[in-house]
C-alpha cells in the first residue's frame, strides 16, 4: 500500500502510460505542425523567426518563441524526421507525468495527504495530458509548466529564499514564451501574495516575491525588445490578439473558431474587410486592422456583444456544441467529445461535493481557484472556446477539490458500510 501511496509510483506510471500511447498512436511519424512548424522552417532556413500571416516571409509574433526553436534544436540534433518528433513526444510525456508533483504537493498543503495520493493518480488518468503527450504542439509544456510554477510561488511566499524567488520568476518568464497567458493566473497570485506580505511587514517574502517578478520581466524583455524592432510597437511576446479577437466578434461568430459544421476557420470563409490588405500591410498592423474592425462591431451591437460574451464563458465551463468544433484535420474534439464531457462531469460533481462538505474549505484554495476562473473567463469571453486545450492548461487546479470530494465519500461509504469511520481534516 504505501508502494501505491508515493508520488515516484504515480510518476513511473503516468510515464509509462504517456509513452505507451506515444508509440501506439504514432503521431511523431507523420505530425501536424501548425504554426509552429512553419515558423521552425522559416528558422531552419536562415530567415529569422518569420510566418506567413501577412506578409510572406516577415518577421512575425503570430506564435510564441518557445517551440518553434525546440522544433529547430530537434531538427539540428537530429535531423527532420520521426527521430526528431519522437525525441520530442518523449520530453513531452515525461513533463505531463512530472505534474503528479506539483499537484500532490498543493492538495496535501490545501486537503491533507489523503486526498494527495488520489490527486496524484487522477493526475494519471488526466485523458487531456495523455493526448497532448503525443501531439507535436505546445499545449503539453504549457500544461505541466503551469502548476509546476503556481506550486512554485506559492511555496516562495510561504518559505522566501533568493535562490528561490529567481528559479520561480525565470521559469515564469520561460513558460510565457511558451503561452503568455500562463501569467493571467501566475500575475495576480503573485501580486496576492507580494500585498499579503507588505500588510503583514514580512519585509524576506516581499523582497524575495519582488525580486521574482523583476526575473519574470527580464527573461521575458530580450524577446520584447526583439518585437519592438520588428514591429515598431510594443508586443511583449505575442500580437495575434487582433485575430482571436476579431474570430469571437464578428457578424459570422459562433464562439469558436470555426463555422458551424467546423470545417473551416471564420477568417478563412468570410474573411474580414482587413485581409483585403493581406500581403502589403504588415502582421501586427493587420492583426490591429482586425481587432479594429471587432471593436467597431462590437460597439455598433453592445447587447449582442455582451450575449456572446456570456454565452462563450458558459461553453468555457461546460461544452461548446458539437456543430461548431472543428471537424477537419484529425476531428479529434468531435470523436473523443465524450471523454472530454464524461471526465469534466465528474470533476464538476466531486469538486462540488467537495465544495458542499469539506470543512473548512481552504481560503488560500479558494482564492486561486477565484482567480483562475474570473481571469480565465474574462479571457475567453472576449475571443473564442472550442478547444479543449483552452480550460486543459488550467483543469489541474480542480484536482484538488475532486481528490478531497472522491475521499470524503469514500469515507461515507465505509462509514455507513460499517467498515470505518473517517472525517475529512484539510490542513489550512
Amino acid at each position: 500500500m504505501r508502494f501505491l501511496r508515493s508520488a515516484g509510483t504515480a510518476f513511473a506510471v503516468a510515464l509509462v502510460f504517456h509513452v505507451g500511447l506515444i508509440l501506439a498512436l504514432g503521431h511523431y511519424r507523420h505530425p501536424t505542425l501548425w504554426e509552429n512548424g512553419m515558423i521552425a522552417a522559416y528558422l531552419d532556413a536562415g530567415k529569422g523567426f518569420s510566418g506567413d500571416f501577412s506578409i510572406p516571409g516577415e518577421a512575425t509574433s503570430w506564435q510564441a518563441p518557445g517551440y518553434p526553436y525546440l522544433l529547430v534544436a530537434a531538427w539540428k540534433l537530429l535531423g527532420h524526421g520521426v527521430l526528431s518528433y519522437l525525441a520530442i513526444s518523449l520530453l513531452q510525456a515525461v513533463a505531463v507525468s512530472s505534474i503528479v508533483f506539483p499537484v500532490g504537493w498543493m492538495t496535501r498543503r490545501w486537503f491533507g495527504a489523503e486526498a494527495a495520493v488520489l490527486s496524484r493518480w487522477l493526475v494519471c488518468a488526466m485523458p487531456l495530458y495523455a493526448w497532448y503527450a503525443t501531439r507535436l504542439h505546445h499545449t503539453a509544456f504549457v500544461m505541466a509548466l503551469h502548476p509546476w510554477l503556481l506550486w512554485g510561488w506559492l511555496s516562495l511566499a510561504e518559505k522566501p529564499g533568493c535562490g528561490k524567488a529567481l528559479s520561480v520568476g525565470i521559469g515564469s518568464g520561460v513558460g510565457a514564451l511558451f503561452q503568455p497567458l500562463i501569467l493571467v493566473l501566475l500575475g495576480p497570485v503573485a501580486l496576492w501574495k507580494l500585498g499579503g506580505g507588505l500588510i503583514g511587514r514580512n519585509g524576506s517574502r516581499a523582497v524575495c516575491l519582488l525580486l521574482a517578478g523583476m526575473a519574470t520581466v527580464l527573461a521575458l524583455t530580450p524577446w520584447t525588445i526583439r518585437n519592438g524592432r520588428v514591429h515598431h510597437r510594443l508586443v511583449f511576446v505575442k500580437d495575434s490578439f487582433g485575430k482571436e479577437f476579431w474570430l469571437g466578434n464578428n457578424p459570422h461568430a459562433t464562439g469558436t473558431a470555426f463555422v458551424e459544421g467546423g470545417a473551416g476557420e471564420i477568417t478563412n470563409v468570410y474573411p474580414p474587410r482587413a485581409m483585403q490588405w493581406r500581403g502589403t500591410m504588415p502582421e501586427a498592423d493587420l492583426m490591429k486592422a482586425m481587432q479594429n474592425e471587432a471593436v467597431d462591431y462590437c460597439r455598433a451591437e453592445p447587447k449582442a456583444f455582451v450575449l456572446r460574451t456570456v454565452k462563450k464563458i458558459v461553453w468555457f465551463w461546460t461544452m461548446t456544441p458539437a456543430r461548431f468544433e472543428r471537424s477537419v484535420v484529425g476531428g479529434e474534439a468531435l470523436s473523443f467529445r465524450w471523454v472530454q464531457g464524461l471526465y469534466w462531469g465528474v470533476f464538476l460533481g466531486l469538486g462540488g461535493v467537495a465544495f458542499l462538505a469539506v470543512r473548512p474549505w481552504p481560503r488560500e484554495y479558494g482564492g486561486v481557484l477565484l482567480l483562475a476562473v474570473v481571469f480565465y473567463s474574462v479571457v475567453y469571453g472576449l475571443i473564442h472556446v472550442g478547444q479543449a486545450r483552452f480550460r486543459g492548461e488550467i483543469e489541474y487546479l480542480f484536482l484538488p477539490a475532486v481528490a478531497a470530494g472522491l475521499r470524503w465519500a469514500w469515507s461515507r461509504w465505509r462509514s455507513s458500510s460499517g467498515l470505518s469511520s473517517c472525517r475529512e481534516t484539510p490542513r489550512m
